[in-house]
């Protein structure tokens, strides 16, 4: 068993849709249940959104439940751009593995994603000129990976531009960490081989109705709102009542939270899931997007799913899960856009 340990829904889900394209039988979970057949378990923490002290605690616990499976490897995956206790929960995890030091690389190469010179840069911009500069959580106001990481003499990070410097020999001694790209590297260097270049599959499930929740602030900012619109889909924001007749207005719904100003985030994602549960309710044909860890999260709690089949229909970026008896939900993180298909 190969097992990943992420802070937040989406971050486990994207992972597990990687192993799912490579042929592994995957898991999300959000509870570790080591009575699981899966190959892959991504076990989603939730950390993210829990104080430093917590996050370390939860992440050490869980490891070591995890330890006494005897997993092939554990990998942990974090946000790309590195918010969230990273050095915290990496520190956390060598201590309850034993293991003297991480290889953290969570630079994306695939999405011009780097770190050169010891710096972050997205589409050759620096980190700190970018919209993840105002964050409302983890704002970067540096683009100096070590500023935004803190001192750690057992973490190291490689300048990482192309997916050869991915490419990475590590022995038992050495947790890796990091983001997307960087996991899928792993997988090639345990001798897997990579997913072919379109492995999406065409699904029984229909022509379902789509709901597309978007509660980050990310994508909201990157255009996601005129991007669905250009897809078909009815964009309507929480702050505006949606009419009662609205899956007879349209088959494709977005439901966001908007940029609405001086706002608590944790309320507006819970207000965002109670305006979408009354459209969810009776539709037995319906395809759910979830867009960002936390609106992932909050939607799932409010459902009390805590395990997820992978379905691998290989959208780059996207875990496509299946909870048991529950429709299909596909899961991403806020600052990427869909693939084509996918929705």
């Amino acid at each position: 068993m190969i097992a990943i340990i992420a802070d937040d829904f989406s971050g486990a889900a994207e992972l597990a849709g990687i192993a799912a394209a490579h042929g592994f039988k995957a898991e999300v979970q959000t509870e570790f249940d080591p009575g699981s057949d899966a190959d892959v378990i991504a076990v989603d923490t939730d950390t993210r959104s829990k104080t430093e002290e917590e996050a370390s605690r939860i992440t050490g616990v869980l490891t070591r439940r995890i330890m006494q499976r005897r997993p092939q490897w554990i990998y942990k995956k974090t946000d790309s751009v590195m918010r969230g206790h990273v050095r915290t929960e990496i520190e956390a995890i060598l201590d309850a593995t034993g293991q003297s030091e991480c290889l953290f690389i969570p630079a994306n190469p695939s999405k011009n994603r780097i770190i050169a010179g010891g710096r972050y840069f997205v589409n050759g911009m620096p980190l700190d000129q970018t919209l993840f500069a105002d964050d409302p959580d983890f704002p970067r106001r540096s683009s100096v990976v070590r500023d935004l990481l803190g001192s750690s003499k057992r973490i190291r990070v490689p300048d990482a531009g192309t997916p050869v410097d991915l490419e990475q020999d590590l022995d038992a001694s050495t947790l890796a960490a990091g983001a997307a790209d960087f996991f899928t590297a792993r997988l090639r260097m345990h001798g897997f081989k990579d997913a072919p270049p379109s492995t999406a599959v065409t699904a029984p499930f229909g022509d379902p109705s789509v709901l597309l929740l978007c509660g980050s602030l990310a994508a909201w900012d990157c255009g996601r709102a005129d991007e669905m619109r250009r897809r078909g889909f009815t964009v309507q924001t929480t702050n505006a009542p949606l009419p009662p007749d609205i899956w007879q207005r349209t088959r494709k719904l977005m439901l966001a939270i908007g940029r609405p100003p001086n706002s608590d985030g944790a309320i507006l994602t819970e207000q965002l899931v109670e305006a979408a549960l009354p459209l969810v309710t009776g539709q037995e044909n319906l395809r759910i997007g979830l867009e960002g860890g936390a609106t992932a999260m909050a939607f799932i709690r409010r459902t009390g799913w805590t395990r997820f089949e992978v379905i691998p229909e290989g959208h780059t970026g996207v875990g496509t899960l299946r909870p048991p008896g529950g429709p299909i939900l596909c899961v991403k993180p806020g600052s990427y856009a869909w693939p084509e298909g996918c929705l």
